[in-house]
């Protein structure tokens, strides 16, 4: 993303914003309430739309595309705090989070760099 301006109304919450997240880099973004972690998670989703700037994911620019065509396109975030769905075994909830990226990493099942980014997962499948 680069350059992002994004917000509610005449409050701007992001200005300027720019991030790069290179392929197999994991991010984690921290800050107080308030700051704008949401938000920015929102205008990325393209839940909030931003007013300025762009977003582009696997070189296409995204910054106009409805959050269903992003979720395809493999973007997506999980909130903090939240069960996605609890009353699904921890193997259905990854599953389902496949189920945007096709049929070929459908097919492949669930994969090992999960497991290796998070190993308490493997753990909870048996």
């Amino acid at each position: 993303m680069q350059g992002v301006e994004a917000g509610y109304g005449e409050s701007m919450i992001l200005r300027g914003v720019s991030l790069q997240v290179r392929p197999g880099q994991v991010v984690c973004l921290m800050g107080r309430n308030g700051v704008g972690k949401t938000t920015l998670m929102k205008t990325i989703m393209g839940l909030l739309k931003a007013k300025k700037g762009t977003i582009c994911y696997a070189g296409t620019d995204y910054t106009a595309k409805t959050p269903d065509i992003r979720a395809k396109a493999g973007i997506g975030y999980v909130p903090q705090g939240r069960e996605i769905f609890p009353q699904l075994t921890v193997e259905e909830n990854l599953r389902l989070g496949l189920e945007a990226a096709g049929a070929k990493l459908r097919n492949a099942g669930i994969p090992e760099s999960v497991f290796a980014q998070f190993p308490v997962l493997k753990d909870m499948l048996r």
